[in-house]
């Protein structure tokens, strides 16, 4: 019967294959595990399998809160499966009692358990009171750490996350960049890096509120992450003000293009609404390009598309002004061939090049 508060538990018992209940099998069903009310875990589901592929196949599907294994059969085999499952843990901790009827008053056994990952080592001397006690002490140091991961794991997650719009942050982009940027050069991809600012952004913080242009600011950030514009493999980020990044790994400049185009009319069509005022705004988009095989500075497809994003302010803005980085490259002088539209990124085919920066 479950109970209200308690955290459920599954256990999986690996041991010798018996045709009577083994003394493990007893302990796990003593009704003190259901009905302690001072206990705060239940065990939900107790499931019982021999050592080797069994066990491995069983663990895998049942992916248990506790794993007890008899040592007096398969000892070796038993520890090795221990470190095999702790070494590949990431999100979640499994609770490893390791016992033994044979074994009593050996620290070398209680130095080799804890040596392969385990939790505990109960020997046979151990009374049952005992051993639900030392059960429940691994239960709660399970608990503990998962909620330690997982606290962990969410101030990882806001470290690298820009609060205001939910992207990364440069922190994070520039990881995620630099990994794409390596495959660009192994020529699995080429590479296009899209930048893109609201246009006259500062007269909604005059016109409103500085609230009501950080909300904007979100707004447009969940746009660019959650519209489906993007593919799984690229990355956005914030990259300042009301400025953003976008880096895209493709085959071709026109897919590039087109997501910049894409962002770019779902920012023209969206009407944000913030207390009594109703925005609507458009963006300018600067998009640099490389191809498979590029062995340039990683900075230099940032700065193309940062001179790109000041091309189109200049020239009208709300428009997408693009090129392909090819050295040599003058950024204050970026000229005809280096610069490309809507119809000629089209007509782009990737040829090696036979220089570097």
């Amino acid at each position: 019967m479950k109970q209200p508060g308690k955290k459920s538990m599954k256990v999986l018992i690996i041991e010798a294959a018996s045709g009577t209940p083994s003394r493990l099998w007893t302990v796990f069903a003593d009704p003190r595990h259901y009905h302690n009310p001072d206990s705060l875990y239940r065990i939900d589901h107790v499931v019982s399998a021999t050592r080797g592929e069994q066990a491995a196949e069983v663990f895998h599907k049942l992916h248990p809160d506790l794993v007890v294994i008899d040592l007096d059969h398969g000892g070796e085999e038993g520890l090795q499966f221990c470190r095999d499952i702790r070494t590949g843990e990431k999100d979640r901790h499994t609770g490893f009692v390791f016992f033994s009827q044979e074994v009593q008053n050996d620290d070398r056994v209680f130095e080799q358990v804890l040596n392969h990952g385990g939790d505990d080592f109960i020997d046979g001397k151990s009374s049952d009171r005992e051993f639900v006690a030392r059960v429940n002490s691994v239960f709660r140091f399970k608990a503990m750490t998962d909620r330690l991961r997982s606290v962990n794991h969410r101030l990882k997650m806001l470290s690298l996350t820009d609060e205001l719009t939910g992207l990364s942050n440069m922190r994070a982009f520039n990881i995620d960049y630099q990994k794409l940027v390596k495959g660009c050069r192994q020529g699995d991809y080429g590479l296009g890096v899209i930048m893109l600012d609201l246009d006259h952004f500062k007269k909604i913080n005059d016109s409103a509120n500085h609230l009501v242009g950080s909300f904007v600011i979100g707004e447009v950030g969940r746009l660019i992450a959650h519209s489906g514009v993007l593919g799984k493999d690229a990355v956005a980020a914030r990259y300042g003000g009301d400025e953003y990044i976008v880096c895209v790994p493709s085959q071709s400049v026109s897919a590039v293009w087109e997501i910049a185009e894409r962002i770019q009319d779902l920012i023209m069509r969206s009407v944000f609404k913030k207390e009594q005022y109703t925005i609507k705004l458009t963006g300018s988009f600067g998009m640099c390009w490389v191809d498979p095989g590029f062995e340039g500075k990683s900075d230099d497809l940032i700065k193309g598309a940062d001179v790109m994003l000041y091309r189109s302010k200049r020239n009208g803005r709300n428009m997408v002004s693009g090129m392909i980085l090819r050295y040599p490259v003058d950024f204050n002088h970026i000229g005809r061939p280096h610069l490309i539209d809507r119809d000629t990124c089209r007509d782009h085919h990737y040829i090696p090049r036979l220089h570097n920066a």
